[in-house]
């Protein structure tokens, strides 16, 4: 069943200069189960540089798979503890990138919950920096 909910991100990505970019954001989106995975998605906007992408969750309590379709596409893995290899599709040209996920906190259910993860990014094989996700998500009152 498909609900509606309110999904708050944060981000803090750190990079290989020390430097450090936090995002914050709220948006609407939905929530549903299917098979052993939750489903969260939502539409990206201004706030986030990514107006006209759709942005997915697939979750279980081992990994999370972040889908994007839209003004960039990709499909990013986070597996604690693996590398996983990933094509960042822009206007502009594809960049590979690199995740290793140094750790996964999944707490989520059919009413909502927290996605935390921890992770390496490189570009290129070139490293990018030290990045963390959270993912907060809430059933929403009409």
């Amino acid at each position: 069943m498909e609900k509606q909910v309110l999904i708050t991100v944060n981000s803090v990505m750190d990079d290989s200069s020390g430097e450090s970019d936090e995002m914050s954001f709220i948006t609407e989106g939905i929530l549903y189960r299917e098979d052993d995975n939750f489903v969260i998605s939502y539409e990206e906007s201004e706030i986030t540089g990514l107006d006209g992408t759709t942005t997915t969750l697939r979750v279980n309590k081992n990994s999370v798979t972040l889908s994007r379709h839209g003004s960039v596409d990709t499909t990013m893995f986070f597996e604690e503890g693996k590398t996983h290899l990933s094509d960042y599709d822009t206007k502009y040209g594809t960049v590979m990138l690199g995740i290793t996920a140094k750790k996964l906190d999944v707490n989520l259910s059919e009413s909502g919950g927290d996605i935390k993860v921890d992770y390496i990014l490189e570009y290129n094989r070139s490293y990018g920096g030290k990045n963390s996700l959270h993912v907060s998500v809430s059933e929403r009152k009409n």
